[in-house]
């Protein structure tokens, strides 16, 4: 039986416009809560930007935020896994000397703040708005504010998104670069991932994953849909990720995760 359900935001519970039908959320939980379902949102942003998009449902809610490095449950974390300063500055380095690293910027996830140094350019600073909450300009990484650094994120093209990892992955033994979108990557600690946070809220909840359902669409999902009870992708998900699904859904902008988890507590509650 399923006891908690994990979604991927970013073209999985988000429409492409980062949106999501509020009301309906707030119809759902209930009716999951007396099905005695948890529900839990899942993504590489800020625990800060998740919390602001679902401010109204924090004391509901799960949050496996920072790609699996920081989890929350009901407002309150219950694990964080971070890099240390040698690290990310080491990070820093490598993502410049990156042969297939263009122009774009770099941001630094930390637990009060992002962080974006001076002379970065004003489109990709936008960009990270989007994704991240309270944004800071910075002129040296001496200036973070942050005990904790759980991640790092930058940007390729479509064609070198890949090799850019790759090479990543390569260049640090102690970190992994995935994909979080068709041009963005995150650089965290390497056992981190969505599925180790999955992990972890289980055992915070005292949960087997077998009781767990996961919704993804993309390569950072992977490692949740496979190791969660049941794998969801939906339509517009790389074919990898549906290669590892157990059911395929409706495009994200039909909102079909939500239309999934209304049908299966009308289902419970016959």
């Amino acid at each position: 039986m399923i006891k908690l359900v994990a979604t991927d935001m970013d073209g999985t519970f988000l429409r492409e416009d980062g949106t999501y039908d509020k009301d309906r959320l707030a119809r759902l939980l209930p009716k999951l809560q007396e099905a005695g379902i948890i529900f839990a949102v899942s993504s590489g942003r800020s625990l800060l930007a998740i919390n602001r998009l679902f401010e109204d449902f924090l004391d509901q809610i799960a949050i496996i935020a920072e790609n699996g490095s920081l989890v929350q449950y009901q407002g309150r974390v219950v694990f964080s896994d971070a890099l240390s300063k040698s690290q990310y500055l080491e990070v820093a380095a490598k993502i410049k000397a990156n042969p297939y690293h263009g122009s774009a910027g770099m941001l630094f996830s930390g637990q009060k703040a992002s962080y974006i140094l001076e002379g970065t350019s004003p489109a990709y600073i936008e960009k990270m708005k989007h994704y991240y909450a309270n944004v800071q300009i910075i002129e040296t990484y001496d200036l973070m504010d942050e005990d904790l650094i759980f991640k790092m994120t930058t940007s390729f093209t479509d064609a070198t998104v890949l090799l850019g990892s790759d090479w990543l992955d390569q260049a640090l033994p102690y970190a992994t670069a995935v994909t979080t979108g068709f041009d963005s990557i995150d650089v965290m600690l390497s056992e981190v991932n969505k599925g180790f946070g999955l992990q972890h809220l289980c055992q915070a909840l005292d949960l087997s994953l077998n009781q767990t359902l996961a919704f993804g669409d993309n390569f950072n999902d992977l490692q949740m849909l496979t190791c969660a009870g049941k794998a969801i992708a939906t339509a517009n998900a790389r074919p990898e990720i549906k290669a590892v699904a157990d059911e395929l859904i409706g495009h994200c902008n039909s909102q079909a995760v939500l239309q999934y988890l209304e049908r299966m507590v009308r289902d419970e509650a016959h």
